[in-house]
């Protein structure tokens, strides 16, 4: 088949003006040590595993500003979004620890990136000839860099990267691993995770680009009491506008001096709930008050446990 001149150069610019995959946003949250082994005293073995840890923050940063397909959310604006999403009692902090969801949701953020500095080590191999030692030493790093779901926060994608250094020790001639050493292994080893866990993120982000997802809005009858959906602590009500997938989820209610209230809903649309909470301590007026007013809401399980009254959003 014959192509013109015209028609190649329309194929040309189907090619330029094709819409390119949208960039994906993260947000670094953390990085955390979970080495066990320590170094060689001269290979590494001065260095402090955590702070090399607490550095992978940094070098993940700096990794992500120039790497193609992804935009980088500022690391300042998701602990404070965090900080906001500190769960309160009776205007106190509550036990719980608050939930990167909320902020994550808050900042439109694609996944949640979090580091593992899981070795800091050294391997050696010791060579005695004719009364010359010559040793060869091995020191690796290895980390992984989680993505976790800004909706659930379930772990979507995981990447791992390892770097290596070899190492040749004589009595003449003896080398000493400094803390720059360390952090050039920890980017060689992040330049091999990138790219995995961007590969893995686009794939993810075209098979979610088709799942729907509803807003939810909760509130109580003892506001503020804080949420887990799906064993995931997502804030203190009252909620709007908390992004779930659709389908099938577990809803937990919490607050001290109140019954814990667990339900597992079917959400299918934009949805708002009401949840009546009930005192651990009530006396036998109070309860027969409160059955008497919303008996056609109230179930028997273990307990008295009030049933959530759920709207449709328009």
């Amino acid at each position: 088949m014959r192509i013109t001149i015209w028609t190649a150069v329309l194929l040309v610019l189907a090619i330029v003006s094709a819409p390119a995959a949208e960039p994906i946003r993260v947000a670094i949250m953390d990085f955390e040590d979970q080495t066990g082994q320590q170094s060689d005293a001269k290979l590494g073995g001065t260095i402090n595993p955590a702070a090399l840890a607490a550095k992978g923050v940094t070098a993940l940063t700096r990794d992500l500003v120039g790497a193609e397909g992804f935009v980088l959310i500022d690391r300042r604006d998701f602990i404070n979004q965090i900080e906001k999403a500190q769960p309160m009692d009776s205007g106190k902090p509550a036990a719980a620890k608050p939930t990167f969801v909320q902020a994550a949701q808050a900042l439109n953020a694609d996944a949640v990136l979090r580091g593992y500095l899981e070795s800091f080590s050294t391997g050696k191999q010791v060579i005695n000839q004719g009364g010359y030692k010559t040793e060869f030493a091995t020191l690796s790093l290895r980390l992984s860099v989680q993505a976790l779901d800004p909706v659930d926060g379930t772990v979507i994608a995981v990447a791992d990267g390892v770097a290596r250094n070899n190492i040749r020790q004589t009595d003449s001639t003896y080398t000493e691993i400094s803390e720059d050493d360390a952090l050039d292994l920890m980017d060689q080893a992040l330049a091999k995770a990138v790219p995995q866990l961007r590969k893995a993120l686009e794939q993810r982000q075209a098979r979610e680009a088709a799942r729907p997802r509803v807003k939810l809005n909760i509130k109580t009858s003892a506001d503020p009491a804080m949420v887990e959906v799906d064993g995931l602590l997502v804030g203190t009500t009252p909620l709007e506008g908390l992004q779930v997938y659709q389908g099938d989820h577990v809803l937990t209610i919490g607050k001290p001096g109140y019954r814990d209230i667990t339900k597992r809903i079917m959400l299918e649309k934009d949805t708002a709930i009401e949840v009546p909470m009930i005192r651990t301590e009530l006396s036998a007026d109070e309860m027969k008050e409160i059955l008497e007013k919303a008996r056609l809401n109230i179930i028997s399980t273990d307990g008295i446990e009030p049933a959530l009254i759920i709207k449709d959003l328009e």
